[in-house]
């Protein structure tokens, strides 16, 4: 999908760092507030979720051709070992630019010291049960709803233009019969992307706050859970 002809232009193919929001979000962050005075404005005064622009957004993660998308809640407060790391960057850019050929996390990116980034331990604990069904790593492209970094969960009161295209990113996925997990923020997706509810290879989480992808945790809307051949079907490389 990342090489098909989408309806609607990639937001973030033009982003370099240093200019961290995307030109179509632009009119919803103006520049007399501050990231910080974002989340106060809209989580109440003091608020213990701390936003950030300086860093690259990560409103997905991975190759859009897989054929499992896993729908979550927004990226988490930036490695700090990571800042500055050119490598990094560039491989950030290239994934904004749906140029990456498996999860980001998946390719165990170290930092000049050696140090694995955490997205890559998070990766690795949510997905051992899997890998060890597969016998290799799962095949996984995650989508975020909000594409821009915090603390903490931060939900934006707003609609962001910026949503139209991983919108679209999942309404292709769903003519494509791929599976989808809704990780967090169930109620949301739901509303936001028109006939999700209704999506005969639709799954979530039954415990949604640990975020293991494991074969007792992804469960249909009804309950029912998933199979080790359902699992070798979509996630397997």
């Amino acid at each position: 999908m990342g090489q098909k002809k989408m309806k609607i232009a990639n937001p973030w193919t033009a982003i370099v760092d240093g200019e961290n929001i995307a030109k179509c979000d632009k009119d919803k962050f103006p520049k007399n507030k501050s990231a910080q005075q974002y989340a106060d404005d809209i989580n109440g005064k003091n608020s213990e979720i701390a936003l950030t622009f300086d860093c690259l957004p990560d409103p997905f993660n991975g190759n859009p051709e897989c054929k499992v998308y896993c729908l979550s809640k927004n990226p988490g407060k930036p490695d700090a070992c990571f800042k500055g790391d050119i490598a990094f960057e560039k491989a950030t850019i290239a994934n904004l630019q749906l140029k990456s050929k498996s999860c980001f996390w998946a390719e165990k990116i170290l930092n000049k010291s050696g140090k694995p980034h955490e997205g890559v331990n998070w990766l690795d604990k949510r997905t051992k049960e899997l890998e060890k069904i597969l016998g290799s790593r799962p095949d996984i492209f995650f989508i975020e709803f909000f594409p821009y970094h915090s603390s903490k969960g931060f939900y934006f009161p707003s609609r962001l233009p910026s949503y139209n295209f991983t919108d679209e990113l999942i309404k292709q996925a769903m003519q494509e019969n791929k599976m989808i997990i809704i990780m967090r923020e169930r109620g949301r997706w739901l509303k936001r992307i028109d006939g999700l509810a209704d999506y005969p290879n639709l799954y979530i989480l039954k415990s949604p706050r640990s975020g293991y992808l494991t074969p007792k945790n992804i469960v249909r809307l009804d309950g029912k859970g998933i199979s080790d051949d359902e699992i070798k079907k979509y996630f397997k490389l």
